[in-house]
């Protein structure tokens, strides 16, 4: 026994006089510009397996690094790979500050720098970085968007053309944590989820976790949409200007005595200018920006930042009233501190609130419904590196909770208030095993007070690197939930948010990934991922399934049960992403096979059923071109199969209580037929030019240029015998135009 306790002794002295004797090289990775920080650079050490990434700060370290001289190579996407030679004696502590610059367009062969050398101990499967210039590139109608783009990536499916949501790998909506600034946002749309609800110009950085995300996220069963915005520029003033078919907008920024700031606002025009050719359109959007950052000293930054966005819809025509308000508001409060090069701090305080309303008057009689989330929010994230090959991510979470869902029917209002607290502790451990294997373990403690439920989520990866262009990752995780959505599927601003309560259970789901990554490091990189996911406590909207109910509702006093039904769910398939950088054509093409299916109690007659978001294959393309310094042409194409859809077998003849008889419509086997294929392609030019002294781009875009006719939903007419199918369609061809001031 003595022996064993001396042994060890011996090895913790032994830990401890190496780490004396080892050195640090830590500091920030900035754009030389604008001094902003580049989250996600490579740094690494040449000629070893020794690396890192930046934080969501631009923070790195390298610790435990014996005496000698190390050569720093700095790299990321679009700019030039810096190396720097340092010397680290014993105990050295050596804080180097890194500004990388933009890339000059190349016309000749060029080299894909995403994810070079990466050596990061964090795993994140199912990760996709989109950057910022990738979105404004991508056809749009009318003008980018950063759901639309996401959409194009392999395992994301939507509904339709009009439909902003994102169904990730089989998740629905609601399913998805959306964080702008580390604060929840519950509906980002606009235009009745045509659009998403972020300006890009506004954004620094986007990252997508399809699954498998590390502990630090939890909350959601399918997925993270990471979303940060701009810092501002920290050397000058600027600014950009845009008009589009829809909307104006403007971002400015610059520096300030004590760091930088930023604001960003936009506007659509349609309803003024449809005054001026006399024409009633009474609905508008808007949204807005605004960051200001404090570099307090070199161990301490702090920033507020701010979104408001809006949709407003005021119609009165033949004594009929519709009123639609709907939007988000979110402010939130950063401070990051460095307690040392090895320990780094990042504290949130935060808040989030959705609003939305909707009243309909006609012969002096209203119906309405409204729904409030108010989310008041403490974070803290710590991370602490005490060597190359090893680091522990640990932090803590707090949630005020309050939701409202109320209704108004002819005279009567119903009043529905509920509040909980949201509690969190998470611990993950990242350590290299070797030197070609990382292990990743975590924990999750999440706690929601309304319902009393409590749920311990484990999650563990493993990375294996075979060369420097092969790895392969396993991964596994599991995810609680604690709110669900009743969504109206194509009517995004009637979304409303419930939290589980003693009645019906959280959300849970099990995620299993086996990831392969291979990168040639000259032109192209593929990432391919398998996954299969197990859900238990999903929820059904219980009035979608009202045929198979019949249930009375005290509106005035609901529960979560009374609003859902709860069922399982199972999904499976794969994802292929290729990144391609060669002969200035850049972009990726993506490939999904996918398979989804539910059974819910009391719905469908408990029998199993693809849900509607349920698509087969997925085929995507983006590709932009360089043509030359001044012109560039871009297209995106997209192939699916259809979406499932309840084919009718018959029509018959329902009597109404007045005597009064209607047809009605008898439904095979849900959603056992699909719709046809979705076919697009988008293609876009650009510009660079100068106008009035100031620099531009004016762009010309064609949406859907063949005119593929994609079914929507279909319909019955039941004014023939038999009655008669009719198809419904998603968008037109659509050219548009735009013009944006650089300045």
């Amino acid at each position: 026994m003595k022996y064993k306790i001396f042994t060890l002794c011996f090895l913790i002295l032994l830990s401890i006089s190496s780490s004396a004797i080892a050195g640090t090289i830590h500091g920030f990775v900035r754009e030389k510009d604008t001094r902003e920080p580049i989250i996600m650079a490579n740094v690494w050490i040449k000629g070893t397996n020794t690396g890192t990434t930046t934080n969501m700060k631009g923070y790195y370290v390298l610790s435990s690094l014996q005496p000698g001289t190390y050569e720093l190579h700095f790299r990321y996407i679009g700019y030039t790979t810096l190396s720097i030679e340092k010397y680290v004696g014993k105990d050295d502590d050596i804080e180097l500050d890194v500004y990388l610059e933009m890339e000059a367009i190349l016309m000749e062969e060029a080299v894909v720098t995403a994810d070079r050398e990466r050596r990061e101990l964090e795993i994140k499967p199912g990760q996709i970085t989109v950057q910022i210039p990738q979105l404004r590139s991508i056809p749009q109608i009318a003008e980018p968007d950063l759901f639309r783009a996401i959409q194009m990536l392999p395992g994301v499916a939507t509904l339709s053309d009009f439909s902003a949501g994102l169904y990730v790998r089989g998740g629905s909506p609601d399913q998805n944590l959306i964080l702008l600034d580390h604060i929840d946002v519950y509906n980002p749309n606009h235009m009745f989820g045509f659009f998403s609800s972020f300006n890009t110009d506004a954004i620094k950085s986007v990252e997508l976790l399809k699954g498998g995300f590390p502990a630090s996220y939890g909350g959601r069963l399918s997925s993270v949409l990471n979303v940060i915005n701009k810092e501002g520029n920290r050397e000058e003033f600027q600014g950009v200007a845009r008009l589009s078919l829809l909307s104006s907008n403007a971002t400015l920024e610059g520096p300030w005595k004590y760091g930088s700031w930023m604001i960003s606002g936009r506007r659509t025009y349609l309803d003024l200018a449809a005054k001026i050719v006399d024409f009633d359109l009474p609905y508008y959007f808007y949204d807005g920006h605004a960051k200001i950052n404090f570099d307090i000293d070199k161990k301490n930054q702090a920033s507020l930042s701010f979104y408001a966005g809006n949709d407003k819809l005021d119609l009165s025509q033949n004594e009929t009233d519709i009123n639609l308000d709907w939007g988000n508001k979110t402010f939130s409060a950063q401070w990051m501190h460095l307690f040392s090069s090895k320990f780094f701090s990042h504290f949130v305080f935060a808040g989030s609130r959705f609003d939305s309303d909707t009243e309909v008057k006609f012969d002096d009689i209203s119906f309405g419904i409204s729904n409030e989330i108010t989310d008041l929010a403490a974070k803290g994230w710590l991370t602490y590196t005490p060597s190359i090959r090893h680091s522990m991510d640990f932090g803590f979470e707090a949630k005020q909770l309050k939701f409202g869902l109320n209704y108004k029917v002819v005279d009567l209002d119903y009043m529905n208030s509920f509040s909980g607290n949201y509690f969190v502790l998470f611990l993950q451990d990242n350590f290299k095993l070797g030197v070609f294997d990382i292990i990743q373990a975590g924990v999750r403690f999440d706690h929601y007070t309304d319902g009393n439920y409590s749920r311990i989520t484990p999650r563990l990866s493993y990375k294996h690197i075979f060369s420097d262009k092969v790895n392969l990752t396993l991964s596994y995780g599991r995810f609680a939930q604690f709110l669900n959505l009743v969504y109206q599927e194509g009517l995004s601003f009637a979304d409303m948010w419930f939290p589980v309560d003693e009645t019906f259970q959280p959300g849970q789901a099990d995620h299993y990934i086996l990831g392969y990554n291979f990168d040639n490091l000259k032109t192209f990189s593929i990432n391919i991922e398998a996954y299969y996911k197990r859900y238990y406590n999903v929820s059904e909207y219980r009035f979608r399934a009202a045929e198979s109910q019949g249930t009375d509702v005290d509106f005035g006093n609901l529960t979560a049960a009374d609003n859902f039904l709860s069922g399982t769910g199972y999904a499976y398939g794969a994802d292929i992403y290729l990144r391609n950088n060669i002969w200035g054509l850049k972009g990726w093409l993506g490939y999904s096979l996918n398979w989804v299916k539910q059974r819910v109690n009391g719905y469908n007659f408990d029998e199993e059923y693809y849900p509607t978001h349920d698509r087969r294959h997925t085929i995507t393309a983006i590709e932009d071109l360089q043509i030359s310094k001044k012109w560039r042409l871009n297209f995106a194409a997209k192939f699916g199969t259809g979406q499932p859809y309840t084919e009718a077998a018959a029509r018959y003849a329902a009597l109404n209580p007045n005597g009064t008889t209607y047809d009605l419509t008898l439904d095979t086997k849900k959603n056992s037929y699909r719709l046809p294929p979705y076919r697009r392609f988008d293609i876009g030019l650009f510009h660079d030019t100068r106008i009035f002294g100031v620099n531009a781009e004016i762009y010309f875009q064609i949406i859907n240029v063949y005119n593929f006719k994609n079914v929507w939903f279909r319909n019955y007419n039941f004014e023939t015998n038999p009655a008669r199918r009719e198809d419904f369609y998603m968008i037109p061809r659509i050219p548009t135009v735009g013009i944006s001031f650089l300045f």
